[in-house]
Parts: C-alpha cells; structure tokens; sequence
C-alpha cells in the first residue's frame, strides 16, 4: 500500500495560503504601506518638433492673371491680326496693325495717354518708396524671454513685403503700357499712317475676335496659380495669407504658397444645396510640367506649432483627464496631467505638463503605479560592452583594477 505523501501536501497548501494572504494584503492595503512597483516593458521621450494643423482640400492649375487687349474703331481703321489663338507672346511682340484716319488727333491722344502714364508711374514709385521707408515698430524685449518676435510683428513685415511686391509688379505693367504706347507714337511719326500695336504681357493668346468685339484679344499668363472652392464648414477655418502647399503624386509635384484670395461671397446660393466659396493661391516656385487644368491636393495651414514639446500619441492616456506616465529623478514613476494641442501624424503638442527630453513610460500601461518605483528590462545589445576595451577607454580599466585592488 502507497505511503500518502503528507508533507508535500502541507508545503503545496501554506504556499497556496502565503499567496493568498499577500494578495489580500495588497487589495486592502488603503494606506499603501506594502511597497509595489511599477513594470516598463518600453520607454518613450519627449522632444521639440514643428507641428502644423492642416486642411485638405481639392484645386485645379489655372492661369494666374488674364489680360484682354482692346481697339478703338474712332482712332483709324483696323487692318490685320498678327496673332493667332494658342500662340506665346513675349512682352513687345507685334499684336496687329490698324491705319490712322486723323494724324493730329491720334498724336494728341497718344501724347495724352503717355502722360498719364508717366504720372501713374511716379505716383507709384512714390508709393513703393514711402511702403520701403516704412518703420515697424521692433517688438518690446523682454529679457527673460528667448523666444522669436511675436506674430503681430512678423504678420505686419510679411504685410509690407506682400504690398510691395503688388505695387512693384502693378508698376512694371504701367512700364510695360508706356513702352508700348511710345512705340505707336514714334511708329506715327516716322510713317505717319501705319500703326502696329505692341503686347505689354507675356503670355497665350487665348482668344482672337474676328468681329472686332471688344476685346480684340485675350492672353492669359503662362505663370500658374491654384484654385478652388471651400465648404460651408472649411471656409470658417480658413483665412486669406495663410499657408499651403500644393501636391501631385502622380507627377512628383510638391509647391508651397499662399493664398492670396478667399472670397466672402459664394459662386451662387441656393436654399436647396450648400454653398461652395472660391479660393485662389499663389506659388512661390514655378511648378514643372505642369499645364492649367491639372488637378491637385492642397494642405492650407491652419495653425501651427513651432519648436513644440511634442510626444508620441499612444503615450498619453485618457480617462476623465489626459495624462502621461513620467520617470522622476528619484526612479519613480508620476502620474502627470497634460494640456496638449495640435496633433498631426501621430504625434502631439503638450502645451501644459510636460518639458523636453522627459522620458515616458509606454507600455504596459496596466503595470504602471503612480509614485512607485519600476523595473524594466536590461537590453543587452544596447550595452557598448565591446568599448570597454578600446583605446581611449584604457583609465577606465585602471581605475576598475584600482577599485579591486582597494576592496
């Protein structure tokens, strides 16, 4: 008969009952006096990144301004095209040529028209010099703070570059003008009968009137802006001078811009459909191979974050507050309340809570315990064992012989 195996059943029992009891004590343990510690299988850390709010939307590559080109019948009579449609045009290219019916009135009104061209020119010039002269104000400096100057300042400079920029380009079309009138004038006075009219623009001839309608001629630049149409919903978010940039995957088109027209007023209304506003933006590049009525994606930046405490999505943790699971310098962990604000591509802006290069425990989130000390796992393909041995490491060695040889 087998001899039952008594002490073996006792052990297996007070070691079932040991377990026990300390499992109750940590359950009751209200005031924490059983020490507990938190396990990190992986670590995360914060750091500085550029972050941007972005709204997608759709856009088609369209002419960036359209000039039309007009002839007066009372001047003299119109005789010849020298253009067709679908032709380039460089600024000062022969357009068409018509025939003075009365010298003295068509020398007057030309002289009459270069005048008031000079002085448009001038009054410009004038104007673009006072936009140049114009001092903004620095912002107030605060010493404590090493922070970059404040939007207001660098929105008012991009203002003034912006309106320079327009007066500048609205002063070569005027100079353009002037060239091409002096040219009838001189043309006047050498022939005295036959007139050929010059282009002021560069661009296509996109239309040619045969019946004389006004305008004879329409060109449309070969410099390319997007445009589009905003929802009800996006037209909220969206300001003009914002930010954006414009993409084709197809053809590996990536441009970045501004827009520089958001319309307040709908292409049309209607109570039965949602209304759609018009937006137009500007390259800062020209885009290669590219041709109008090419479609594309477009990100407007709506907000951004630069320099941002930014950490990884799946660190923070949400119950009733978003929070984050932070190493402390005495090798705790610190259940820590967080602000945070843009989120783009996984990662997010902490606003509140959190400064750069604090690490993060990730995972598992359910081992963590807040100001209990942690484990973690030692890789050992992250020790540099291998340096302990090189050259330049070489006191560390004598020193660790030292050591041994103290003990």
């Amino acid at each position: 008969m087998k001899k039952k195996n008594y002490k073996g059943r006792v052990i297996g029992l007070l070691i079932i009952a040991f377990i026990a009891l300390n499992s109750f004590l940590i359950f009751f343990d209200e005031e924490e006096r059983v020490e507990r510690k938190s396990y990190v299988e992986t670590w995360s850390k914060s750091f500085t990144y550029d972050l941007f709010e972005r709204l997608n939307v759709n856009g088609v590559f369209a002419s960036d301004e359209e000039n039309s080109v007009y002839f007066n019948e009372s001047i003299g009579s119109f005789q010849e095209f020298l253009v067709e449609e679908g032709q380039s045009i460089d600024e000062g290219d022969d357009l068409y040529t018509y025939e003075v019916v009365d010298y003295s009135k068509q020398e007057t009104q030309l002289q009459s028209e270069i005048d008031r061209l000079d002085e448009e020119i001038e009054a410009i010039e004038d104007y673009v010099d006072e936009l140049e002269d114009f001092d903004i104000p620095d912002p107030e400096s605060d010493d404590d703070d090493d922070s970059s100057d404040p939007p207001s300042y660098v929105e008012t400079e991009f203002q003034q570059e912006a309106a320079v920029a327009e007066q500048e380009a609205e002063l070569e079309k005027k100079r353009a003008m002037l060239q091409m009138v002096e040219d009838q004038l001189d043309q006047l006075e050498d022939d005295g009968q036959e007139i050929t009219v010059t282009s002021p623009y560069d661009g296509t001839v996109t239309q040619v009137s045969k019946s004389l309608e006004a305008p004879i001629l329409t060109l449309k630049s070969t410099s390319l802006m997007v445009a589009g149409e905003l929802s009800e919903d996006e037209r909220q978010l969206v300001e003009q001078d914002m930010p954006a940039q414009v993409f084709i995957p197809e053809l590996d088109v990536q441009a970045p811009g501004t827009l520089t027209n958001v319309s307040d007023f709908p292409e049309e209304t209607d109570s039965q459909r949602l209304s759609r506003y018009p937006y137009e933006m500007t390259l800062e590049n020209e885009a290669e191979n590219v041709l109008p009525g090419y479609h594309a994606d477009v990100d407007i930046i709506t907000d951004s974050a630069l320099g941002a405490v930014s950490v990884l999505e799946n660190v923070l943790v949400t119950e009733e507050n978003l929070y984050a699971w932070v190493m402390t310098v005495d090798g705790s962990l610190e259940r820590r309340t967080v602000e945070t604000g843009i989120t783009e591509d996984g990662l997010v802006e902490v606003e509140q809570g959190l400064e750069e290069g604090e690490w993060l425990a990730d995972e598992p989130k359910d081992e963590f315990r807040n100001g209990a000390p942690f484990i973690t796992p030692i890789h050992l393909q992250d020790l540099p064992f291998q340096r302990i041995f090189e050259p330049e490491l070489g006191n560390r060695k004598n020193y660790g012989l030292l050591g041994l040889l103290a003990r």
